[in-house]
Parts: structure tokens; C-alpha cells; sequence
């Protein structure tokens, strides 16, 4: 998960300094079904099996897992807010048949082992609109890079610690 973010820091520089052109529209669309996806279905996967274990273990798992809790529904407004930006659906309801989608698309492109190719060349779309809310985009952007590393850290230190006590 940790790669992926500086490919979005990156893309987010660029349209703060007014450089982002139709690939970085790309890239955030692709981190959009990233997000659609991949963290949230992972999320409410936690939510339903890992936390609870986890909160069982004592009363400071417990209140731990309350702040993970906490966490997660900040993210989720967090990643909201930024498909919000880039005029996408929330993602907060997905359709498990779409789940690998994406990762689909991506492994039969003819481009995949190319690089500097633009994004989607070998379909017949329009570009996707470069006018998107640029100000939510770079909020919600950092925020969930800040957000999802601080995240990450606390469940690989802290949560594994609650889950071998049960």
C-alpha cells in the first residue's frame, strides 16, 4: 500500500503546480477504484472480523480498537471527499462483483509492460475533464496519504500486539 502513495503525492504536486494533464486525471481515477476497491472493502473486512478480535484481548485492545474504529471513519469521510472532488461515486457501497475490475483492465492492456504510454490509448474514450474541484482534490489527497500511513503503522505495531493475546 505504501507504494502507491508517493505515485499519488506525485500526481498531487503536479496539479498544485499546474502541470497535471490528462495522465494524472488518469492516475487519480485508477487511485479512485483503488480506494473503491481495495481499502474500503479491507476496512469493513477488518470491521467485521479482525477488530473484534482484537478489542477482546483487554481492556486497552479495547480502547485501542475504538481509535481504529475512529480512524477508519475519518478515512471514510476522507476518501468520500476526495471521489467527491474527482466527480466519482462514493464507493462506500460496492458491488462485489466489480471488486477486481481494475486489476482486470489493467493486466489485458497491450500497453501494460510499456511505459510513458498516455492511459487508456488503446480504447475509444474522451479524455477524462481536467476540471475537476482541484482544492478538494489536493485536501483530500494529502489527508488520506497522511491519514493511511499513520493507519498502516498502527495496525503492523500496535494491532498484531491485541491480536496474539486472544
Amino acid at each position: 500500500m505504501f507504494s502507491i502513495l508517493p505515485k499519488l503525492e506525485g500526481n498531487l504536486k503536479d496539479i498544485e503546480h499546474g502541470e497535471a494533464g490528462e495522465n494524472v486525471i488518469w492516475e487519480l481515477r485508477e487511485f479512485a477504484q483503488i480506494i473503491k476497491d481495495v481499502l474500503i472493502p479491507h476496512f469493513r473486512d477488518e470491521e467485521k472480523n479482525v477488530y473484534p478480535k482484537a478489542s477482546q484481548s483487554s481492556e486497552e485492545g479495547k480502547k485501542f480498537i475504538e481509535g481504529m474504529y475512529e480512524e477508519h471513519n475519518h478515512l471514510y469521510e476522507t476518501f468520500e471527499g476526495f471521489l467527491k472532488s474527482l466527480g466519482e461515486g462514493s464507493g462506500l457501497e460496492i458491488d462485489p462483483r466489480e471488486k477486481n475490475h481494475l486489476a482486470r483492465t489493467i493486466s489485458l492492456s497491450k500497453n501494460i509492460g510499456v511505459s510513458e504510454v498516455p492511459k487508456n490509448l488503446d480504447k475509444l474514450t474522451t479524455p477524462p475533464s481536467l476540471d475537476v474541484d482541484k482544492e478538494g482534490v489536493l485536501r483530500y489527497g494529502y489527508a488520506i496519504g497522511q491519514l493511511l500511513v499513520q493507519h498502516i503503522k498502527k495496525e503492523e505495531n500496535e494491532l498484531t500486539g491485541f491480536l496474539k493475546n486472544t
